[in-house]
Order: structure tokens, then C-alpha cells, then sequence
């Protein structure tokens, strides 16, 4: 009987490993599946990860609206609603603490790749190139056009429609018709920066609808042309008023009264000089 309890005791101890190994089999089984499939031991919050996927969204739709706005270039007007979208979530993702873990100590700056910041700086970059700032009022953080943005685009708006109205049927007179439109609109763009040019300092939209506004002007209609006619005039009246001294000086040393004079007259003038 003594036999049969002993028999007993080691038989349900060895059970009783048994299960204990399979158990930690099963578990450490887990943990590799979950660190090779991870690269952590525990899952993330699924707040922030609910945030990640949101922030990858809102970059994709940046970029997107981006590309296709990149020319003629309107990517500042047309895609600033994108552009506040990612920025406020990019900025609830370094903000946001989840049972004490930050998302921020999760996502960045955990790699040498370090995708997200990388992704980040790179819209930044776009944004900041463009000087897409520059065409709004910012409130609160909440963009609004400034006015002389909305006064630009006013005044490109009636150049190209004067261009358009009298380029079709006559194109010889739309440069003296739109001329007035033209340089108004020439004016007020310089007074938007100190260089008159404004890459450094004006929005990007504002500068390439001037520039494609330019090459139309002078390019394609060569309504320059009218401005070189009275300038050549010009150039010309000052060239020959400049060479009158010298005309006058060559007469006298060639058609001077002296030329007229005996030699000996001459030469005693001379002599006595």
C-alpha cells in the first residue's frame, strides 16, 4: 500500500512539471513570436498607435496635395488645411502620455532610420521653402490669407482677363490695353519685399503666378518691346548730345582760322608764343 502512495506522489509530480514547462514553453513561445513580429516584449498603446496612423494619414494626404499642386505652384493656398492637420497631430503625438509611457519616447528617436521624424522634417522643409507661411494670417494657430495675398491675386486676376479679352481678337493691341493692369500689378508685387524679387521672403504661390505673369508679358506677347522704343530713343539723343563736345573740337583743330593763315604767319605767331 506504502508502494502505491509512493508511486503515486511521483507520478503526479512529474504531471505537475510537465504542465509547468509546457506552460513556459507556451508563454516564452509567445514572447518570440511577439518580439520577432514587434520588436518589443509588450505591445504599444493603442493610443498612439491610433495617433501614428492618423499622422501617417495626415502626411500622405500633404503630400500628396502637394505634388499635385507642384506647378503652376498653388501647394501653399491649396493644401494648408493638410498642412495644419499634420502639423496639430504631429504635435499631439510628442504631447500625448499613455499609463505613463509617452508616444514620443516610442516613435522617435529610437533608430538611426528614425522614419517618423525624418518624414516630418522633410514636409517641414517643403513648407518652410515655399515660405507658405508668408500668404496667411495665423490666429490661434488657424490660417487665414492675409490681405495683400488676397489683393495679388485680385489684381493677377484682372491682367489676365484684359490679357485674354484682347489678345483673341487683335493680339497687337492688348499690350496698350492691359499695360495699365500690368503695371499696377508689377508695382504692388515689388512692394511685397525690399529686393523686388522675394524668393527669400514671399510666399511661394504669390511668386510663381508673378513670374509665369511676367514670361506671358514679355515673352509671348513681347509687350516689352513698347518699353524699348522711347528707351532707344532715349539712349540715342544722349549718345549724340555726348559726342557734340568732341564733334565741336575736331572742327576746331581741323576748320580753326589758323588753318587759313600763311605759313609765315604762322610761324611767327609761333614764335612769338
Amino acid at each position: 500500500m506504502l508502494k502505491f502512495y509512493v508511486l503515486f506522489a511521483i507520478f503526479t509530480i512529474d504531471r505537475v512539471k510537465a504542465d509547468t514547462t509546457n506552460i513556459n514553453n507556451d508563454l516564452q513561445s509567445k514572447l518570440i513570436q511577439q518580439y520577432n513580429g514587434e520588436g518589443y516584449l509588450f505591445p504599444y498603446p493603442y493610443q498612439c498607435m491610433d495617433i501614428l496612423k492618423e499622422f501617417a494619414e495626415h502626411a500622405s494626404n500633404f503630400t500628396l496635395c502637394a505634388i499635385l499642386n507642384a506647378r503652376p505652384i498653388t501647394l501653399c493656398e491649396k493644401c494648408v488645411g493638410n498642412y495644419v492637420s499634420f502639423r496639430d497631430k504631429y504635435k499631439e503625438l510628442l504631447d500625448t502620455v499613455v499609463n505613463g509611457t509617452s508616444c514620443k519616447t516610442i516613435f522617435l528617436y529610437r533608430d538611426r532610420l528614425n522614419a517618423v521624424q525624418e518624414y516630418h522634417n522633410n514636409i517641414l522643409n517643403v513648407w518652410d521653402m515655399g515660405n507658405c507661411n508668408e500668404c496667411f494670417n495665423w490666429t490661434m494657430g488657424i490660417p487665414s490669407l492675409k490681405s495683400t495675398t488676397i489683393d495679388f491675386h485680385r489684381m493677377s486676376n484682372d491682367t489676365m482677363n484684359c490679357i485674354i479679352k484682347y489678345m483673341v481678337p487683335n493680339s497687337s493691341e492688348v499690350c496698350n490695353k492691359c499695360m495699365q493692369y500690368y503695371e499696377q500689378l508689377d508695382d504692388f508685387y515689388k512692394t511685397l519685399s525690399s529686393d523686388s524679387i522675394g524668393v527669400d521672403s514671399v510666399c511661394m504661390d504669390i511668386v510663381d503666378s508673378m513670374n509665369a505673369t511676367r514670361s506671358i508679358w514679355s515673352k509671348s506677347l513681347s509687350c516689352c518691346n513698347l518699353r524699348r522704343t522711347p528707351e532707344m530713343i532715349f539712349l540715342s539723343c544722349a549718345g549724340i548730345i555726348s559726342f557734340l563736345p568732341i564733334l565741336y573740337y575736331i572742327s576746331l583743330r581741323y576748320c580753326g582760322p589758323i588753318r587759313d593763315l600763311p605759313n609765315v604767319l604762322k610761324q611767327s605767331r609761333f614764335k612769338q608764343t
